[in-house]
């Protein structure tokens, strides 16, 4: 385990060092979107440099969600077909099926659960950032990213003491400090901080389990804490993560939008949901 006397954000870096590269590659993604200088050739070098992501984007890129005829067979040909956006989101669905796809079993999670929690996570960010007039897609960056600091904990559990598995009935941060010194939440923000993603994308992580404690982190945390009701009203929550997630008047008054959108907000993800796997070929 990690413990009081490890330096602990130089072991979470080592190991966040060993992780697939592709959510590295789409965190800088989200960086080349907000350089008005940033060109295709760009795009296709960051992307170009992991394969195995460069084949998943070219797999999902030939899926109905181009509605043509024509199959595109270069990265070059996808990003000239529908912009930077559309491939921002398309790298995004093929990062979290790549970084997840042995699931999270220190978390009790299949591939399939992760996948299905992180995209739809993503879209009500989307939805929500939109209400409260905030950055779509750093919104959407910040819901496909945030569970990477399980990824890097449940390799700990893996390596030092396999077997250990949080259990489902527990408060998941509180489990996480006594077994780490360090939730889940806080190690992605290190990592992302690390990657030199935007202050507002690791902040909104950090504590998004109590927003209104840390409203000086700004407004993408308490966005995803709503993001993360929606999800688990949709019924594609978490089990561990359950209890974490509420709407409050003080939440809503903080993000600027009203119960009724977040409500809302559950039909319309799931619509958005349901299209996007059917558009994709994943239903």
């Amino acid at each position: 385990m990690i413990t009081a006397q490890t330096p602990l954000k130089d072991h979470i870096l080592r190991l966040a060092q060993k992780l697939p590269t592709s959510p590295q590659i789409f965190g800088k993604l989200c960086l080349l979107l907000d350089d008005l200088n940033a060109d295709a050739g760009k795009v296709v070098d960051l992307i170009g440099v992991d394969a195995g992501l460069t084949a998943r984007v070219l797999r999902l890129s030939n899926s109905v969600f181009f509605r043509g005829s024509l199959s595109v067979d270069s990265l070059e040909e996808a990003i000239g077909r529908v912009g930077f956006r559309e491939v921002h989101k398309i790298v995004g669905i093929a990062m979290t099926e790549q970084a997840f796809k042995d699931g999270l079993p220190s978390y009790q999670l299949s591939a399939k659960e992760i996948f299905e929690n992180s995209v739809a996570t993503a879209l009500a960010m989307e939805l929500i950032a939109r209400a409260a007039a905030e950055d779509e897609h750093e919104a959407y960056t910040v819901g496909l990213l945030r569970q990477i600091g399980k990824l890097v904990l449940g390799r700990v559990l893996e390596k030092e003491h396999p077997g250990v598995i949080c259990p489902d009935d527990e408060d998941i941060c509180v489990w996480e400090r006594e077994h780490f010194n360090i939730t889940s939440h806080e190690t992605t923000a290190l990592v992302l901080e690390a990657w030199k993603l935007p202050q507002e994308v690791h902040l909104g992580i950090r504590h998004h389990h109590e927003p209104e404690a840390h409203q000086k982190d700004g407004k993408l945390g308490v966005i995803l804490h709503l993001a993360c009701w929606v999800v688990q009203t949709m019924g594609l929550g978490l089990k561990s993560e359950a209890r974490l997630w509420e709407i409050t008047p003080e939440r809503l008054a903080f993000a600027g939008v009203s119960e009724e959108a977040i409500r809302g907000c559950v039909d319309d993800t799931t619509v958005a949901f349901n299209d996007l796997r059917q558009q994709l070929g994943l239903a």
